[in-house]
Formats: structure tokens, C-alpha cells, sequence
């Protein structure tokens, strides 16, 4: 599995300004950054990993948000959306599923970031690593990861959680199926 080391490795190589935090506490996944570092929500970026029909994408969004499903599709130009399964997401990015580091993700997987990733200079992110964060210029993050930039998250409206929807409506099929 990846982690700090190589994500640091990889941004000095590239001459890419950042630095490693350590946080003061062990996090989980990639959205309790925020309440470690004592920081916004919107300084801190998650990456989220999705089955665009079938090809594998990394959405870029703050912490605590999910893209609109709509937005993903139409900037994917699929028909169909689903989360990646945390086994899916380990093997393909060789990162822990919940703490993936944008910076060193397959060339083949195609990289979404939403709009407002780049409202501050800096940003933090996870590195693969739950002891560490990646302090990283915004603009540099997206030019690494190498993200194509787009409205994902519409501001001040609810955002939905396919996990749910998912749960929702295999219930539902199990309560409606005439044979059982």
C-alpha cells in the first residue's frame, strides 16, 4: 500500500511544493481530517472513487461532500453510477480505501475535481496514511492529480449519497418481489 513516503516522493520528483502534517490524532478516513488539523471543511479535499459504467473515477470534493451524481455522469459521459467498493478501491489505487491520495493515482483512471477545491490556496488531503495530511497549493494539487476541473457539488443544495440509495432500493426490491 502507498502512503506519505511515496506521496512525498512523488511531489519532490516533481518539484511540487507541499508539505506532510502530522496530525495529532489517528483519522479513519479522509473527511475527519478537518476536525484533526482544527481546520474548515473546505480547506481539506477528499477522494472519492466511482464506477462510471465501466471505468474506474477519482472525484475530487470537499470533505463531508458528495459530487451530484448528475454532474459526474454528464462530465463522464456515462449512463450509470456507483460507489466503488472498498476492495475495488484498495487494488486499483493501492491506497486505503478511505484515505486515497489524489497525487499518485493510475494514468488510467480519469480524475474529477469540483469547482470549489480551489477556492483556497492551500488545501489538505489525505495520503494514504492516517497519521498524516498532504498541505499542498490548490493549484498545484489539481495540476498533480492532474483533475479535470468542473461543477460537481452544487453550493447550498442537498447532495446524495448513492451508498443509501443503493440500500434503499434493494430493500424496497425485497419487499415487492411477487415470488417470495
Amino acid at each position: 500500500m502507498k502512503d506519505a513516503l511515496d506521496v512525498h516522493r512523488s511531489l519532490l520528483a516533481r518539484e511540487v511544493p507541499h508539505e506532510v502534517v502530522r496530525l495529532p490524532r489517528l483519522v479513519l478516513s479522509a473527511d475527519e481530517i478537518p476536525e484533526a488539523l482544527d481546520l474548515p471543511v473546505d480547506r481539506c479535499v477528499v477522494t472519492r472513487i466511482y464506477h462510471a459504467d465501466d471505468r474506474l473515477v477519482a472525484v475530487l470534493v470537499r470533505a463531508g461532500d458528495q459530487p451530484h451524481p448528475a454532474a459526474v455522469l454528464a462530465s463522464m459521459d456515462a449512463r450509470t453510477l456507483r460507489v466503488a467498493t472498498a476492495d475495488v478501491v484498495n487494488i486499483h489505487t493501492d491506497f486505503a480505501a478511505t484515505l486515497v491520495c489524489p497525487v499518485l493515482l493510475p494514468p488510467t483512471m480519469p480524475v474529477l475535481a469540483d469547482s470549489c477545491v480551489g477556492e483556497h490556496d492551500v488545501v489538505y488531503t489525505a495520503t494514504g496514511d492516517g497519521g498524516t495530511a498532504l498541505g499542498i497549493p490548490s493549484r498545484a494539487l489539481l495540476t498533480a492529480a492532474q483533475a479535470q476541473v468542473t461543477e460537481l457539488c452544487v453550493p447550498d443544495s442537498p447532495t446524495v449519497d448513492l451508498t443509501d440509495d443503493l440500500l434503499d432500493l434493494d430493500a424496497m426490491e425485497s419487499r415487492h418481489r411477487p415470488w417470495r
